[in-house]
């Protein structure tokens, strides 16, 4: 069963119960903590979160403040991580040391923006969280080198609201 066969779902008509817009928000909320990593892959491909409810209601928690104050959290650990001397045994992927000390810069910036209280895109945050989670992203795992400071440059475009990033193009398109 996919989203879009979940969200049509036939339920009895939500007026007929007392309180049913509630019951109807309810059961999307649990339904996209269900669907959470499908519903992350679809926003870091750049799907829209407008383009269902339940896209919309993942992208409201990927941008919440406790959200984005996790996976700064998360690209911090990344960084003590790697810059850790003495390794205990853990069963935790670690992060690729030189990977992640290139890329120190950006991690910093990454981490003043998700701290910020201005907006951010959930294609940017789905983006950002992916290379946490994935054992197999150039945040543990390299395919070349530089590839981590390539996606977390992207992610960081990617943060920037749309109308942000028009409003920049326009201006460019002024000067030139």
């Amino acid at each position: 069963m996919s989203v879009a066969d979940l969200e049509r779902l036939s339920y009895p008509p939500l007026s007929l119960r007392p309180g049913g817009g509630r019951c109807r928000r309810i059961r999307l909320s649990l339904i996209a903590s269900w669907r959470a990593s499908e519903l992350d892959r679809r926003l870091a491909a750049g799907e829209s979160p407008e383009a269902g409810a339940l896209l919309a209601i993942r992208g409201r928690r990927l941008t919440s403040r406790r959200f984005r104050a996790r996976v700064a959290a998360g690209l911090a650990r990344a960084v003590r991580d790697a810059e850790a001397t003495t390794r205990g045994f853990s069963a935790a992927i670690r992060p690729d040391r030189r990977e992640v000390i290139a890329a120190r810069t950006v991690l910093a910036t990454l981490d003043r923006r998700l701290r910020a209280p201005e907006p951010v895109s959930a294609h940017g945050i789905a983006l950002l969280e992916s290379l946490l989670t994935d054992g197999a992203s150039p945040l543990y795992r390299p395919t070349e080198p530089g590839a981590l400071g390539s996606q977390l440059r992207a992610a960081a475009a990617a943060l920037e609201p749309l109308a942000r990033r028009d409003g920049v193009r326009v201006g460019e398109e002024a000067l030139g």
